[in-house]
């Protein structure tokens, strides 16, 4: 007999056998059990679950000759016949080769005769989201008023794809991933059973690897055996699959707390050289640096191997979780970086150098979140706040050509910051003291609308509080139109500050405009008397002026 792969030689044969999906499983067995058998099944998931397998379950249980049964004997004609994919009642169909609306037709067509030798006429779907419109429309009628004694499985990876019209005649069921630990405990037994010597942490090696399948964890299983024959140890299975084990992790993080920056390159282009996915390797650290966060957070973690939680526990103590964090964003940015980088090597390289590096970094965020603190809480100097920005500028010249000590830097940032930032304030009752106590910061917030809505403000002739209304008196048009427009949002403001609902209420008080020149026309006489020559021509020439 030809070899059979264990995903296939130790494929589940009853409900008792699918691993991690007992909230579908006890569904099931209870529709069996009290007869309350549906026409229509919709199995959803990832793949290597095992949706075809129960779906196969489901049809043995139903088709049994000792059933409708919870417990298929796996021993009667028709059990075997389905086992082997030869029974005539029970059709599997390829979704993805049979797209089209003639096949469904054809299906339709043969719902017309009865099951032969069983009780149920089943037809199992596979991959049901690759069938077409037109297929899908066509099976909706048949889904709506099914022939008696016909049962259809879907099964889908991406029920997203299915038309919401199939998925509400179906009774669906969402397969989760299987946990690490119970992938673990499946190889473990199946490595019994087989006579294979196996460590732990090959096991969760191959586990993660699997992402959630118990068929690919199967046969990640196969190529391990096929590779180390009877004796399957980590280092082999690490060459099999470019995978790296999380020793490695914890000598890349014990050299990053070292600041051995030289070492750590050095360690890197170890992993260089074994041709290790660069992707994977990050994605890897990054699901290392969540293990030791969750761990050091108190968590209870259940997919790693339990002999490597001292390891974990000894790292956490060289980290907070803080330097954890920073370590995880610069991770994933550097995994945006390889995407589009010539030279990923190099991106790696630098990214080790910083991660030596985080805790010159975070001085840096200190002082920038010193200097934030100093200008939102306003802790300046009197004298600073009064220079003007030409007396600031003539300092600043005088200190980069002397030997002078510069000014502090929040000295010089915290006028400007102050007028931008603020810190959290509690709302207060509107009166008169209030609003003088609150203005700078009604300021502040205006400046988000328009810088120049704020300076119409700090333009204003007067303000008053009077009841829930801000009267403020502007001598300008342009003043006024600028806070005219911004009204509404200056209220919300105002609402922000203070407990009651406050109306703005705006006055142009314009300065009186000057008097109007009085203009006098001047008569011919007039212009006589001031010139006595040009009186003297208009006599002699007799002219007239117009």
């Amino acid at each position: 007999m030809s070899y059979i792969v264990l995903a296939r030689k130790y494929r589940p044969q009853s409900f008792s056998e699918v691993y991690a999906q007992d909230h579908v499983t006890g569904i099931l067995q209870n529709a069996i059990a009290s007869n309350r058998i549906a026409h229509a099944y919709l199995f959803t998931g990832p793949r290597g679950v095992g949706k075809t397998s129960l779906a196969r379950i489901m049809a043995k249980s139903l088709n049994c000759e000792k059933g409708p049964t919870t417990h298929p004997c796996n021993t009667c004609s028709n059990c075997n016949e389905i086992t082997a994919g030869t029974s005539p009642d029970v059709i599997e169909i390829d979704g993805a080769s049979n797209t089209g609306v003639d096949d469904i037709r054809e299906l339709q067509r043969e719902l017309l005769y009865a099951a032969s030798g069983s009780k149920y006429k089943i037809y199992i779907i596979d991959e049901v989201h690759m069938l077409s419109k037109n297929a899908f429309n066509a099976l909706l009628k048949t889904l709506e008023e099914p022939p008696e004694n016909v049962v259809f499985i879907f099964a889908t990876t991406e029920p997203h794809k299915v038309l919401p019209t199939i998925i509400s005649r179906c009774q669906r069921y969402d397969f989760k991933r299987i946990p690490i630990g119970a992938i673990v405990r499946r190889l473990q037994d199946l490595a019994a059973i087989e006579n294979i010597m196996i460590d732990n942490e090959s096991l969760y090696l191959i586990a993660r690897k699997a992402d959630g399948g118990l068929r690919d964890a199967l046969s990640l299983m196969d190529q391990a055996i096929s590779y180390c024959m009877d004796n399957i140890t980590i280092d082999k299975v690490r060459q099999i699959f470019g995978l790296i084990p999380n020793q490695v992790y914890h000598r890349f993080l014990t050299l990053i707390d070292a600041k051995d920056a030289t070492g750590l390159i050095t360690e890197l282009h170890d992993v260089f050289e074994q041709g290790t996915d660069l992707q994977e390797f990050i994605a890897n650290m990054l699901e290392f640096i969540r293990v030791l966060i969750l761990r050091k957070l108190g968590v209870s973690i259940k997919d790693i191997n339990p002999e490597e939680l001292q390891m974990f526990d000894e790292l956490g103590g060289m980290f907070s979780q803080n330097k954890l964090m920073y370590m995880m964003s610069f991770l994933i940015a550097s995994r945006t970086d390889l995407r589009s980088s010539s030279n990923p090597y190099l991106i790696l390289e630098a990214l080790m150098i910083k991660l030596c590096k985080m805790d010159e970094m975070e001085d840096v965020a200190a002082l920038v979140a010193k200097l934030s603190g100093a200008a939102k809480l306003g802790g300046l100097p009197a004298q600073s706040s009064e220079q003007t920005p030409g007396r600031n500028a003539q300092n600043a010249r005088s200190n980069s050509y002397g030997n002078i000590t510069k000014p502090a830097a929040a000295t010089q940032a915290a006028p400007e910051h102050a007028h931008h930032e603020e810190a959290p304030v509690e709302k207060v009752t509107f009166n008169e003291a209030n609003l003088n106590i609150m203005w700078p910061r009604f300021e502040i917030r205006t400046e988000k609308i328009s810088k120049m809505c704020t300076a119409a403000l700090k333009n204003a002739k007067s303000r008053q509080a009077n009841g829930k209304i801000l009267q403020l008196t502007v001598e300008s048009q342009t003043d006024y139109n600028r806070l005219k427009n911004n009204q509404s949002a200056l209220q919300n403001i105002l609402s922000e500050l203070f407990h009651e609902s406050i109306t703005l209420s705006l006055t142009l008080d314009e300065a009186a405009t000057p008097a109007q020149v009085q203009i006098h026309r001047r008569t011919l006489d007039d212009l006589k008397k001031d010139s006595p020559e040009l009186a003297k021509f208009i006599e002699t020439t007799d002219s007239v002026l117009s």
